[in-house]
């Protein structure tokens, strides 16, 4: 690359050398003397001297030349700080003791769950706890602060957060809860009742584990709120559109009673432990059968009139004033009272069987 500083220099450097000589050419061109040879060749050398070349500023002799700027390497302007493993700024993280927080460098420990929070230092995740200062003044928060204090002369009340003076005198009469007027407690109900008035009254979910419910055959029984807000649910697990494939059961996973699948007990056994002596057990196989016109109980066959017997087998039984006996193979029923004129159906000692006692 050749610069044109130089260049134009060069330009008017002649153009001032040739106007110096027109001019004083013109001033005194009868008495300027002609040149010998031997002179003409002096000047030439002299010119030749002096004039620079074109590869060379004659004003600038102690810059670089052009060529050798542009062919050097390009000069890059970083500091290379020092390395440290896993961390290209030199820092080193502090997680000891710590499972959650920064560590220092911009970066984390470790994340809390959902639902929890990071404790001052990083040590452990806790619980978010919602403070419960509603209405208090003073008194516990719940989360192991407090609502605020009372000033000197005043006491806090255990049950309502309310400062009250010291010099206050107050009554529990008629009250076996609550408050007695100045905070201080009258006594305190059963863990599932609720004070309304000074007076314990029973939740609608009383005996209920509000956290993990429970079962009433295919019924799932729950509850909601407390005190007096709490309501009993019932739903039934095998209601339409589940009906036969949901019941009230168990989940570990949501370690509370939900409704699940139903696996049927092949077993022929009712969910109480009774023996299942006719129809079908919970997975459709027969689990036994009646005699011909005997009514079938689950747990028993009841005898019906017309249904067949066996005189040697069948003992006669009451049920109610009606006598039931075997006869000619076939069941039998009179009722006492009204179509045999007894007084009732009853244990005949002298005969050792029932029928009717007149």
């Amino acid at each position: 690359m050749t610069r044109a500083f130089p260049v134009v220099c060069r330009w008017m450097f002649c153009l001032a050398l040739s106007c110096t000589a027109v001019l004083a050419g013109c001033g005194s061109e009868a008495a300027a003397p002609a040149k010998t040879d031997t002179q003409a060749t002096a000047d030439v050398a002299s010119d030749s001297t002096a004039q620079p070349t074109d590869t060379q500023d004659p004003l600038d002799q102690s810059a670089p030349s052009d060529t050798a700027a542009d062919s050097a390497p390009p000069q890059v302007d970083i500091t290379v700080e020092a390395s440290n493993p896993g961390n290209a700024d030199g820092c080193t993280p502090d997680c000891k003791g710590k499972v959650c927080g920064p560590n220092g460098c911009g970066s984390v420990c470790g994340f809390c769950k959902s639902g929890e929070f990071c404790e001052p230092g990083g040590s452990k995740c806790s619980l978010y706890c919602q403070k419960q200062c509603a209405g208090k003044v003073c008194g516990p928060d719940g989360c192991g602060g407090d609502c605020g204090t009372c000033e000197a002369g005043f006491h806090c009340g255990t049950s309502d957060g309310v400062c009250y003076k010291d010099s206050c005198v107050g009554s529990c009469d008629g009250k076996n809860c609550g408050d007695d007027g100045c905070g201080k407690p009258c006594g305190t109900c059963a863990a599932d009742d609720w004070c309304s008035a000074g007076t314990c009254k029973p939740t609608a979910c009383k005996g209920i584990d509000t956290k993990k419910g429970q079962c009433d055959g295919d019924f799932l029984v729950t509850c909601q709120g407390s005190g007096a807000t709490s309501q009993k649910i019932t739903k039934d697990c095998a209601a339409p559109p589940n009906l036969g494939g949901l019941t009230c059961g168990w989940d570990p996973i949501a370690n509370a009673y939900g409704c699940i699948k139903k696996v049927c007990d092949n077993s022929c056994k009712t969910d109480a432990g009774a023996a299942i002596v006719c129809g079908n057990n919970q997975c459709g196989n027969p689990c036994g059968g009646c005699p011909a016109g005997w009514k079938c109980n689950v747990t028993s066959c009841d005898p019906v009139a017309g249904g067949t017997c066996s005189d040697a087998s069948f003992q006669a039984k009451c049920q109610g004033d009606t006598w039931i006996y075997c006869n000619t193979g076939k069941i039998k029923t009179v009722d006492c009272v009204i179509e045999a004129g007894a007084s009732k159906c009853g244990w005949n000692g002298a005969v050792s069987k029932f029928e009717c006692i007149y």
